[in-house]
């Protein structure tokens, strides 16, 4: 690329720098410059769409391990709530079994007037 150089008036005001015309530059090395101008602008699309599918496969990767995690914490607070609901069953059956054997208790002091285990 060839550098130009500008000239500042004298006066004020800036004038446009001239471009020098495309034919004054050089018709013949116009068509090696566009092909290998396409070759440059092909290899770094070539390369971003790689970058592109990198990040998306990492992106992917990251998407599982935060699903997998997820459902792990899931699968380990629906253990949780099964091992509430079976002590809650026990504890109702507990207590349904000491509300019956307290009845059974009542109901054998009051036909005895004695308490239940004395002999006699």
């Amino acid at each position: 690329m060839t550098t130009r150089r500008r000239t500042i008036p004298t006066n004020r005001t800036r004038k446009r720098a001239e471009r020098p015309r495309a034919a004054a530059a050089g018709a013949r090395a116009t068509k090696p410059v566009l092909e290998r101008t396409v070759r440059t602008l092909e290899r770094r699309l070539a390369r971003a769409a790689a970058a592109l599918a990198a990040i998306r496969a990492e992106q992917q990767k990251k998407i599982a391990a935060v699903r997998r995690a997820a459902d792990r914490r899931l699968a380990a607070m629906v253990q949780e709530l099964a091992a509430l609901r079976h002590h809650e069953a026990r504890a109702t059956a507990l207590e349904r079994m000491l509300a019956e054997r307290s009845a059974a208790l009542a109901v054998e002091r009051r036909d005895d007037g004695e308490t239940p285990g004395t002999p006699g």
